[in-house]
């Protein structure tokens, strides 16, 4: 499981919480039907009509998985899998086939049976072209399921405050009336619970979640990028040891030595 997103959720909720029971002298002023029918209810109805259900219902799978650990791009372990492909392709075809329905990650085995090519006419740089042509439109592609998020965090401020709007207006037409001065404060408070629930769902939930799945895009990109330098490098015949060292360029040192620790 990921512990830093978890744990970012439950310091948000109880920096949320603690700060509501210091600052406020009645909790219940929070527990607002009006101020939660038009942000939750405004949000959910704008982001049906903006994007089709079940690609919300995806990126908000892909962002738990992230947050159980189940998307976390292993580096170290796709540069073994790249060591080896080197060592079996230099046994012959046969043995590199067999490597290759070994290799647990996805795009790495896909890449590497493009080496059978070889074979014909097709040079290294056209090689690497087609390789890198994939590596951009995933890119391209998760990137702009990372701004749906991003998108979606406009609308509830926004919905926000329209509701304080529409209590103002009821304010406002109730002044002059009796007792009305004594009603001002309570109303107005009512008014901007709409204003908090929006600026809580965007910068407490969504805003969260596209910077994390557009975290992710950018840990896929890396991974990508060295799956497609081990698959070059491979097929230019370069020794296992300068193709090891070669992709871990595109590690930090820390990360090196963690591998070198094994």
């Amino acid at each position: 499981m990921n512990f830093t997103t978890a744990l970012g959720f439950i310091t948000a909720s109880a920096v949320f919480m603690a700060t509501a029971i210091m600052s406020l002298k009645d909790l219940k002023v929070l527990l607002d039907a009006h101020a939660a029918v038009i942000v939750i209810g405004g949000t959910i109805a704008v982001t049906l009509i903006s994007f089709p259900a079940s690609r919300i219902f995806t990126l908000l799978k892909v962002f738990f998985k992230r947050m159980f650990g189940a998307n976390k791009q292993n580096y170290l372990g796709i540069i073994d899998e790249i060591i080896t492909l080197s060592k079996a392709y230099r046994k012959g075809f046969s043995a590199f086939e067999a490597a290759i329905k070994e290799i647990k990650h996805p795009f790495l085995r896909d890449g590497a049976s493009v080496l059978f090519w070889v074979q014909s006419d097709v040079s290294p740089d056209a090689l690497r072209d087609l390789l890198e042509t994939r590596v951009k439109t995933h890119y391209k592609l998760y990137m702009d399921e990372a701004k749906v998020f991003k998108t979606l965090s406009k609308f509830p401020p926004a919905l926000g405050l329209m509701g304080t709007s529409v209590g103002m207006i009821t304010l406002l037409q109730s002044l002059g009336g009796a007792d009305s001065q004594n009603q001002v404060g309570p109303a107005m408070a009512i008014a901007l619970v709409a204003t908090l629930y929006g600026l809580v769902f965007a910068n407490f939930i969504f805003i969260p979640i596209g910077e994390n799945l557009t975290a992710q895009t950018q840990e896929d990109l890396i991974a990508r990028s060295i799956v497609v330098e081990g698959i070059m490098l491979i097929q230019a015949q370069m020794p296992t040891k300068f193709i090891e060292e070669k992709v871990k360029s595109y590690l930090l040192p820390s990360q090196r030595e963690v591998k070198a620790k094994k």
